[in-house]
C-alpha cells in the first residue's frame, strides 16, 4: 500500500463514518466529487491545501487525515503493520467488524 492509498483510505474511513457522500464532501470541501474518488481510490496525490480543505470538510485535524503515515514503511513486517494493511483495505463497516471482533478476543484470558 503506497501513501496516497493509505491518505485516501483514511478520507473514507472518516467520511463513511459521517455517513457523508463523496458529493457531500466535495462540496464542503469545494472539490470536484469525482476528485475526492479518485483521492479515496489513492489514484491522485492531493496537495497539502487539498487535504487541508478536505479536513475541513470533515471536520478533522489534518493529522487524523495523515494518521498512520509516519509509521508506515514498506519494510517493516511486524505484526502490527500487517494487521494494519489488512484491516485498512476494509470498508468501515468490516472494519467496526473486525474492532468487536478482536476487542472480544483481547477480553477473553
Amino acid at each position: 500500500m503506497n501513501l496516497s492509498e493509505i491518505v485516501g483510505n483514511n478520507i473514507r474511513f472518516h467520511r463513511t463514518k459521517q455517513n457523508i457522500s463523496q458529493e457531500q464532501l466535495a462540496e464542503y470541501s469545494n472539490l470536484h466529487p469525482s476528485y475526492i474518488g479518485q483521492l479515496e481510490r489513492g489514484k491522485k496525490k492531493p496537495t497539502i491545501d487539498t487535504l487541508y480543505k478536505i479536513s475541513l470538510g470533515l471536520k478533522v485535524p489534518l493529522t487524523t487525515i495523515l494518521g498512520g503515515i509516519d509509521e508506515l514503511d514498506d519494510t517493516n513486517e511486524s505484526y502490527p503493520y500487517k494487521c494494519f494493511l489488512l484491516v485498512n483495505e476494509q470498508t468501515a463497516q468490516n472494519q467496526i467488524a473486525l474492532y468487536e471482533i478482536l476487542r472480544n478476543a483481547l477480553s477473553i484470558k
